[in-house]
């Protein structure tokens, strides 16, 4: 059976349009996802944002093509933090959704969409 044509992109980070609201001990916060991966994601950094690195939140994921949204509630630690980006990356997580996640990320996902306020990440996601 021939691969989808994003397959390649599966475990890489993939752009998606989509939003993130993180929720913490100290409040919540939203804000534009810049890429998403089964592991984690990275987004452009709340205003007022001042969890530190380690910190455990729930994540509620919206993102994706409104015909096939990815709507999710996970649990993540914030992995890094900087004065424009924020990332988290995902508790482990059920096989099933795992996969179910990786597909979405196949079909949905592209390595080369503009993300919000027009900052785009022009590493490769390839080698």
């Amino acid at each position: 059976m021939p691969l989808p044509p994003n397959a390649s992109i599966r475990r890489s980070r993939v752009r998606l349009e989509g939003e993130a609201v993180i929720r913490g001990a100290e409040g919540d916060w939203r804000g534009p996802v810049c890429n998403l991966s089964v592991t984690g994601l990275r987004m452009l950094r709340p205003p007022g944002f001042g969890l530190r690195v380690g910190q455990a939140v729930e994540v509620e994921l919206h993102c994706g093509s409104p015909d096939a949204a990815i709507e999710l509630l996970m649990l993540a630690r914030v992995a890094r933090s900087d004065a424009r980006t924020l990332g988290l990356r995902f508790a482990p997580m059920p096989d099933r959704l795992e996969r179910a996640l990786e597909r979405a990320l196949a079909r949905q996902g592209t390595t080369r969409a503009p993300v919000a306020d027009g900052w785009r990440d022009d590493r490769r996601v390839h080698p």
